[in-house]
């Protein structure tokens, strides 16, 4: 079995804040996708990514979080794939997204997510899974990284890399 390669497609660094980074005319040469992000926030904010523009509620997300000693799940369907929450903290956040068979024109595009949620009701840190589905069957040709509350903060870091098997 050959070792997956991953090449960096795509980077963005926010010089100043921003409430979304777009990744656009992503090329179809891959198998897979994995965005790395490190949010920067003095102020509550929630990531979630859109695929192609749509921003229909054709996003199906299940998700599973515990701090070591309570765990709890749940699931929505929504207009957004569901990312990370970051409260204000000094401390950047960083999720990984994985985005199987992106090109792919014969099913629906999952996602995993795998972040630190700092806790917005609480102050104590979270380890947080997430899976993800957009009905569509369209390849995905763009990424909207959105802020859905308030916006990322300058230092911000987004990195998109495609995935070789």
């Amino acid at each position: 079995m050959a070792t997956p390669t991953y090449t960096l497609i795509d980077s963005t660094v926010l010089g100043s804040s921003a409430s979304s980074v777009t990744f656009s005319s992503i090329s179809q040469d891959y198998r897979d996708l994995v965005l790395v992000v490190e949010l920067v926030s003095t102020n509550t904010s929630f990531a979630a990514l859109r695929f192609n523009s749509d921003s229909g509620s054709n996003y199906s997300n299940v998700w599973m979080q515990g701090d070591g000693s309570t765990a709890s799940s749940s699931s929505q369907t929504t207009t957004y794939i569901r990312g990370f929450s970051s409260a204000a903290r000094t401390n950047p956040i960083m999720a990984t997204f994985q985005i199987m068979d992106y090109s792919a024109t014969d099913k629906h595009k999952s996602t995993l997510t795998r972040s630190l949620d700092p806790g917005l009701s609480t102050p104590v840190d979270k380890t947080v899974a997430y899976a993800g589905r957009w009905a569509s069957t369209s390849a995905i040709t763009q990424i909207d990284v959105v802020a859905i509350s308030n916006s990322y903060d300058v230092g911000s870091t987004f990195y998109l890399y495609g995935i070789e098997a």
